[in-house]
């Protein structure tokens, strides 16, 4: 038989990380974005079909809690990249941008990407009841359409023999960061839970330092 050798390239990295002390930090998180939303109820309109988006400012305004998340977010993410620049390592720090989105039954959020970070991700706060379905995070193949222009249905395989589809999905769950390459198209499906479902979004951004 002859000798074949396998090599999967160019992986797409998904962080998922428990925040340390969530049950408490997730009680005054929710009361930041409430006293924010009583604040500015108009919000703004971003990838957000209905429900509340705030600014991207959270981590000013959303306490010391956001700021322990910020900087759990760069924890996660910061071991999970190299410079392989010529001239060596150089300085960077990461700048965390950071807002809520409050969704409502029903409400979603649009395919979209976030240009200019190098991590995005979602933090999430309550999962509002969601039951066994809805409110998922959906993680799209960046090559999609590409698996399924010649024969629908018909996958590879990865190296353990599992068929990989072109999306993925991960359900939300207080407590519960996931991260991701900015770059990675990603959409929530719709909410249906009991309660409004509370996240928090999180753009992670590299900035050189200067000598």
């Amino acid at each position: 038989m002859t000798e074949m050798k396998r090599l999967d390239l160019f992986p797409t990295p998904i962080l998922k990380a428990v925040f340390p002390d969530h049950q408490n930090a997730n009680a005054a998180l929710k009361q930041a974005i409430e006293n924010k939303r009583q604040s500015d109820p108009e919000g703004i309109n971003r990838s957000n079909q209905g429900g509340w988006h705030s600014d991207i400012d959270m981590i000013k305004w959303g306490g010391p809690e956001a700021q322990r998340l910020g900087e759990f977010a760069v924890q996660t993410c910061a071991a999970h990249i190299a410079d392989i620049h010529k001239d060596g390592k150089r300085d960077f720090r990461f700048i965390a941008d950071m807002w809520t989105n409050v969704n409502p039954p029903g409400t979603h959020n649009a395919h979209h990407c976030h240009p200019g970070a190098i991590w995005s991700g979602v933090y999430y706060v309550d999962d509002g009841g969601r039951g066994d379905t809805g409110g998922e995070l959906m993680l799209e193949d960046p090559r999609f359409p590409m698996a399924y222009m010649t024969v629908p249905d018909i996958v590879m395989r990865d190296n353990a023999g599992t068929p990989v589809r072109a999306q993925y999905s991960i359900a939300p769950k207080a407590g519960v960061l996931v991260m991701f390459p900015g770059w990675l198209g990603h959409s929530v499906r719709p909410h249906q839970g009991s309660r409004d479902r509370i996240s928090i979004a999180i753009n992670l951004i590299l900035q050189p330092i200067e000598k």
